[in-house]
């Protein structure tokens, strides 16, 4: 029988790939976990939504977007690092990066999303190191970070944290900018000059992070102040590989932005979600500062073999 060779030494590839990222991970002393893929409710959040599982007609529940409320519950049992890789789903179209089931590395730990940015760019590097027989030059020197409202101000000359709907619409309007209308809200407004005017402008030749995102956007992150959250994005070639923040913590807080999210998954027309009540619970059990990381890695394996689709670094993918 002839061997495919370009899918034997993928099979190889993602072998040593994910053996990589689990040495790492011992190395630096953390438990490996295992969390339900089925969850009764999931977070409202407006812009991703999971797939609903039935059994004989009767809806069951969902498959998980991210194992993130099911190891956070874990963390009130006071094992400050853990971490896991599993598959999770959501319901994407099928375009070059995106798939709807796809592998997630999530992991958490004490501290902010500082020493989770330092921890991101230290994995990078070592699997790297390890998948290419000494790196690449692009991993080694220090990964660039940007503040997100500097770049929105230096690329655009608008500052969209400093504004309310009404004004940032009036701004990128006055700026000539035609890819908007009245319709749009202002994580829209956000959304719309960040991919079209500010991203493209960012030099790709090495990996960068961005950090201090918007709050509206962020719903699980902790407060930096009243506009921006403790979060960063990691990109790599231009792709977002990684994400993570230090942690939200109080129930209060984190109710009332669910039911914010709900309002707005309600007005674009998208089903709400209940709020997971044992979640909710176990936030308030967990001591801080406590930071989380995902990483898409299908992502970061594709940037890794310098691949330009996800379909180049997946074995076997579902297809409607």
């Amino acid at each position: 029988m002839k061997i495919d060779r370009k899918q034997y030494n993928l099979l190889k590839t993602r072998h040593n790939l994910l053996k990589t990222i689990r040495t790492y991970f011992y190395k630096n002393k953390y438990i490996e976990v295992e969390t339900p893929n089925l969850m009764k409710t999931v977070p409202p959040d407006p812009y991703i939504d999971p797939l609903k599982v039935h059994i004989d007609g009767k809806a069951l529940g969902y498959l998980h977007t991210s194992p993130e409320m099911h190891m956070k519950k874990l963390l009130q049992f006071r094992h400050e690092r853990i971490f896991q890789m599993c598959k999770v789903f959501r319901a994407e179209e099928f375009e070059e990066i995106h798939s709807v089931e796809f592998t997630m590395l999530e992991w958490y730990r004490e501290g902010t999303y500082i020493q989770a940015m330092e921890e991101v760019e230290e994995l990078i590097r070592f699997v790297a190191e390890r998948l290419y027989k000494g790196g690449k030059d692009s991993f080694r020197i220090r990964f660039k970070v940007y503040e997100l409202e500097e770049l929105f101000l230096e690329v655009s000359g608008i500052n969209p944290f400093k504004l309310n709907r009404d004004q940032f619409f009036q701004a990128m309007k006055s700026k000539g900018f035609t890819g908007i209308d009245e319709k749009d809200d202002w994580n829209g407004l956000f959304f719309k000059l960040f991919i079209q005017e500010v991203e493209p402008k960012i030099i790709k030749k090495f990996p960068y992070f961005i950090k201090n995102w918007p709050l509206s956007i962020s719903t699980m992150a902790k407060k930096k102040d009243t506009s921006k959250v403790e979060r960063f994005e990691l990109y790599i070639n231009g792709v977002e590989i990684a994400n993570g923040y230090t942690e939200l913590l109080n129930p209060g807080e984190q109710r009332d932005r669910f039911i914010i999210d709900n309002k707005e998954r309600e007005r674009l027309g998208k089903k709400t979600f209940e709020s997971d009540e044992e979640f909710l619970k176990a936030l308030s059990r967990v001591e801080g500062p406590c930071t989380g990381v995902s990483i898409g890695v299908d992502r970061l394996l594709m940037v890794l073999l310098d691949k330009e689709k996800i379909d180049d670094v997946m074995i076997q993918r579902f297809k409607a």
